[in-house]
């Protein structure tokens, strides 16, 4: 049943108007990472009633909030690095700097500020994976995207990948993308969709790294976790190479143990 109530999910997002509500994210800075936040720590400042206005108002379907914001953790801790105002017309979709320091004094905010930068000490959560699935839709297979407690997820992924208390970074389990060596073996789930045929499903795909190029690393698929021969010839016809299929992805979207499925060979 949680099966096919996501399937409909996925589906419903995807050929629909509904994909304009889909927000656009923050940006998390952690040494040479950049990772794509569901959560907006600046938001739970309004959130708590700390800071009641705000900085630019609703101006857009898909950025509610006005703003995009860059964090960046330094020395353990979640800073503020710049806030951006939401710009449609701009291809990054970034416009002019806001100063958050004054917009957070005017509103009665009095921030914690270390060499320029606002220190959010009022930021507390835990951070998980955001569905992979939906960033395929939207052919983001290289970002890596984090959602907090408060947006809710479409699957039941209970890694933890960061864990953040009054600001401080207390826990970081993401995995570097220079340990994912190739020749290892990956397995990831995949959403199959074919209009022609009314066919709609999620499947694991299983290979083998051949290439890591620090972003995403490129998989040459062997096996499916299926036998339905409508699903496989629908993955094959997207990325086929000679007697395999390559798949680029954000390795951090993959399962390193893949031994518990029934595989098919390609």
């Amino acid at each position: 049943m949680k099966r096919f109530l996501l399937i409909a999910v996925i589906n419903f997002l995807t050929f629909s108007t509904a994909l304009a509500t889909e927000q656009v994210s923050d940006l998390l800075i952690i040494e040479k990472d950049t990772f794509y936040l569901k959560s907006f720590p600046l938001e739970n400042l309004r959130i708590n009633g700390k800071v009641l206005e705000s900085p630019f108002g609703i101006s857009s379907t898909g950025c509610y909030r006005g703003y995009i914001a860059t964090w960046q953790i330094i020395d353990g801790t979640l800073a503020l690095i710049e806030v951006r105002k939401f710009d449609s017309s701009k291809q990054n979709l970034q416009g002019d700097i806001f100063n958050i320091i004054e917009y957070l004094k005017n509103n009665g905010y009095n921030p914690k500020i270390i060499n320029g930068f606002v220190i959010a000490d009022w930021y507390s959560d835990t951070l998980k994976r955001y569905d992979y699935i939906l960033t395929e839709i939207f052919a983001m297979r290289d970002r890596f995207y984090l959602r907090g407690n408060e947006y809710s997820s479409r699957r039941d992924d209970k890694k933890t990948e960061l864990v953040f208390e009054n600001g401080k970074l207390i826990e970081n389990n993401i995995i570097p993308i220079e340990a994912y060596k190739i020749g290892d073996s990956l397995c990831f789930d995949k959403y199959v969709y074919s209009q022609d045929v009314g066919l709609s499903d999620i499947v694991k795909l299983k290979g083998v790294i051949r290439e890591n190029n620090g972003k995403m690393v490129r998989l040459e698929i062997f096996f499916f976790s299926t036998d339905n021969e409508e699903i496989i010839k629908q993955i094959k016809q997207e990325n086929k190479y000679l007697f395999s299929i390559i798949y680029f992805i954000n390795p951090r979207y993959c399962e390193e143990n893949c031994d518990n499925y029934n595989w098919i060979s390609f």
